[in-house]
């Protein structure tokens, strides 16, 4: 949510790297007991030498930060709205990291974390590993899915689409179809391992966006 010129490249066609993180890092090393040149930090950004155009992207990032600032204080404290609800669990589910969701809705990630646990929101691994899958809340535990219900897979880390019940001596197994960007496939998954997302269509979470 910081100031980024995505897509812009140097002459050298190289992308430019104004994101917030270095911004904040050239504004630290400007204002040091000894400071780098303007050109060194034009280099950090990877932009083509240009005072005037780091001053405004360094004023620009500095009132943003402030408004930021401003808003977080209006909001804490205050309880969540059912906007802020929808927005957090829909980000979640399609992959937006906790970090991006909080600057946009001016949050905590503590405020975030607490939604998702008050709405039994599949969370997803920190470190992905197939042979892990994630335990499922207990408002999301389901022991039957029918055909064309959308579910999260533990195991893939994916918000999936049940698609057909594949006979099995042990437990229902489903077919399903993996909505996740990094998969886009099919697997087979028993019902031990996906979460019901039915619960969240009282929010009027939209699946069609996932």
């Amino acid at each position: 949510m910081g100031v980024i010129m995505a897509g812009r490249k140097t002459k050298n066609s190289e992308e430019e790297k104004i994101t917030p993180q270095n911004l904040d890092k050239v504004i630290q090393l400007l204002e040091a007991e000894k400071p780098i040149t303007k050109k060194e930090a034009c280099s950090i950004l990877n932009i083509t030498y240009n005072t005037t155009r780091l001053g405004t992207l360094i004023e620009k990032h500095k009132e943003k930060k402030v408004r930021d600032q401003e808003r977080r204080r209006e909001k804490r404290g205050t309880p969540a709205t059912l906007d802020e609800i929808r927005y957090v669990v829909e980000s979640y589910l399609e992959g937006l990291a906790i970090d991006s969701i909080c600057s946009a809705i001016y949050r905590s990630p503590g405020f975030v974390n607490q939604v998702l646990e008050d709405y039994a929101v599949p969370l997803r691994s920190k470190s992905y590993d197939y042979f892990k899958p994630q335990l499922i809340p207990d408002g999301a535990v389901k022991i039957r899915f029918k055909e064309g219900e959308v579910a999260y897979s533990t195991r893939y880390d994916s918000v999936c689409l049940v698609e057909a019940e594949v006979p099995h001596h042990e437990e229902c197994v489903y077919r399903v179809w993996l909505m996740g960007e990094r998969w886009k496939q099919y697997a087979y998954q028993p019902a031990s391992e996906l979460a019901s997302l039915e619960h969240l269509k009282e929010l009027g979470v939209n699946f069609g966006n996932l």
